[in-house]
């Protein structure tokens, strides 16, 4: 029995202590404030920007060959719209991978590490907004568009539809409701693809959980998302506005045209920014609808938009020079919006997630890494020191055995671990 003993007490055979895991953090509304930093960064707004700039240019090539489709508009509309899904869930979730990695306390991810993960997903981010869509759809056909292609049988038809109004009423606002919620689920969606590795379906529930778990939270994100975007835009577009302005009344230092420099160079550099903007730029999509209405229209002291500068310097010179710098700050802008419309999405995923969701490992890193920070602000507040890391444990001394017939005793190294 002495010899069963130790090895009932050996280090082997003693029950390891349980893992620890974090407290699930409580994301509040507050946390949304943080969306305006989580949106400013760089990689995210170039990717942004790109993803505006190809819907943009996606959504005036199918102005442009609308009207001649006739009969084939509504087929191709919806082929057009299932593209523009697809373009948006591959920027918005690469963009959700970087903010990911930014919560994580990973600031400095690279394009090849974010690649690398969002790799994994691309499927998830294709699959999961065209079936929201699909799904929008066959609940719109089934309930409303075919009971009514059925009810246009001449004098019955019109006698069911109604006999079943009702019927038809409630199956609209059920309709409508499922669309608002796949509105709300495109809100949420990249964040749940960039942070739950499950497959593309799983997703899609786990979308279709988190707008019907607390949907006033999501509105109410949404406002406030609103808010900022509505702020920042604006903020961009007035600082633009008050540097035009202020170039176009500057003094004249003899020039001919009775215009100073800065101004000339802001026609051009107008004339190039809102062609290249229009498609997507709300102020400048409604700059060239007032010249097409008006062909000349003040702003500042008689600062006309649709003038154009035809001097050679000033159009191929400093004038295309400016105009270039004004479509790419442009272009960053939207971008940045487009960041905090995701970022937000993201924020506001977290905050309605369920409390099981936290056992998904980046959740859980996510936890652990907050709850770190939490102490060690305690500590910090308290004035006490941070707590040294643990000793190594001391390597096993090693065994000796005596053999029965005198000879010298061997010596049991311990395997590494």
């Amino acid at each position: 029995m002495s010899a069963q003993q130790p090895a009932a007490n050996s280090p082997e055979n003693a029950q390891a202590p349980a893992e620890w895991k974090p407290e699930p953090r409580t994301w509040t509304w507050k946390d949304l404030f943080t969306a305006p930093m989580l949106a400013f960064k760089p990689k995210c707004m170039a990717v942004s920007a790109a993803t505006l700039l190809v819907l943009g240019l996606w959504t005036h090539l199918f102005g442009v060959i609308a009207p001649d489709l006739g009969s084939w508009i509504w087929p191709v509309s919806i082929g057009f719209l299932v593209a523009g899904l697809i373009i948006f869930g591959l920027g918005a979730t690469l963009v959700a991978v970087f903010m990911k990695a930014d919560l994580l306390d990973d600031e400095f991810l690279s394009f090849s590490e974010a690649l690398g993960q969002f790799k994994g997903r691309i499927l998830a981010a294709i699959l999961v907004p065209v079936f929201l869509a699909v799904l929008v759809a066959a609940v719109h056909g089934l309930l409303i568009w075919f009971p009514l292609f059925v009810g246009s049988i001449p004098y019955a038809g019109g006698l069911v539809y109604a006999l079943l109004y009702p019927l038809g009423f409630f199956a609209a606002i059920f309709a409508l409701l499922l669309s608002i919620a796949v509105l709300f689920g495109m809100f949420v969606f990249p964040a749940i693809v960039a942070v739950r590795r499950h497959g593309w379906f799983d997703n899609v529930v786990d979308t279709i959980e988190a707008v019907g778990t607390r949907p006033h939270i999501l509105v109410a994100s949404l406002a406030l998302t609103g808010v900022f975007i509505w702020f920042a835009y604006g903020l961009c577009q007035t600082a633009g506005s008050y540097l035009r302005f202020s170039a176009v009344n500057q003094p004249v230092w003899g020039s001919e045209s009775g215009r100073s420099d800065p101004a000339r160079v802001e026609d051009r550099a107008q004339e190039l920014s809102v062609r290249a903007l229009s498609w997507v730029d709300p102020v400048a999509m409604g700059k060239v609808m007032l010249q097409q209405q008006t062909r000349s229209y003040s702003f500042g002291g008689g600062y006309e938009y649709s003038r154009t500068e035809t001097d050679g310097f000033y159009r191929w010179g400093s004038g295309l020079i400016a105009g270039c710098w004004q479509v790419l700050v442009g272009a960053l802008i939207l971008g940045y919006c487009l960041n905090l419309f995701i970022g937000g999405g993201m924020l506001t995923y977290l905050v309605v997630r369920e409390d099981d969701y936290w056992d998904d490992e980046d959740l859980e890193d996510l936890d652990k890494l907050a709850k770190e920070l939490e102490d060690e602000a305690k500590r910090e507040e308290a004035g006490q020191p941070a707590p040294a890391p643990a000793p190594a444990p001391a390597p096993a001394p090693a065994a000796e055995v005596k053999p029965a017939d005198g000879t010298l005793p061997t010596q049991i190294v311990p395997p590494k671990e």
